[in-house]
């Protein structure tokens, strides 16, 4: 008796799907076979535990979109520039604590002035 015909999987596509940040989950779905089989024939076919090549090409994919916003950064994309510079070099636009803090330090030190004033007419 023949045992069930070996299904072909594209694992280009897979890489692709990975590295997009598609889970194994959508992936079986999207190439049409279940993720039970994907996870074994991950085993098989790439001698890996599917969960450290999902790991692998996530990482891939992560340092592909890292290179894409750093060069639209740097070619002008304003708005990329400064998420970057927000995310990567902690740089932070004033919080508004921050606001509301010089508007009572500037408050005080007029009332201060206002009452040194009044001391020295008096």
């Amino acid at each position: 008796m023949a045992g069930r015909k070996r299904i072909n999987i594209d694992w280009k596509r897979v890489d692709r799907l990975l590295e997009a940040g598609c889970m194994g989950t959508e992936i079986a779905s999207a190439i049409g076979v279940h993720y039970d089989t994907l996870v074994k024939r991950c085993k098989i076919d790439n001698k890996l535990d599917f969960s450290e090549y999902l790991r692998q090409k996530r990482e891939t994919g992560d340092s592909i979109l890292r290179v894409a916003q750093f060069k639209s950064a740097t070619s002008g994309n304003t708005t990329m520039l400064i998420w970057l510079g927000k995310q990567r070099l902690n740089q932070s636009d004033k919080s508004q604590s921050e606001q509301d803090n010089s508007k009572d330090l500037i408050s005080g030190l007029a009332a201060l002035v206002d009452k040194a004033r009044g001391d020295y007419e008096a």
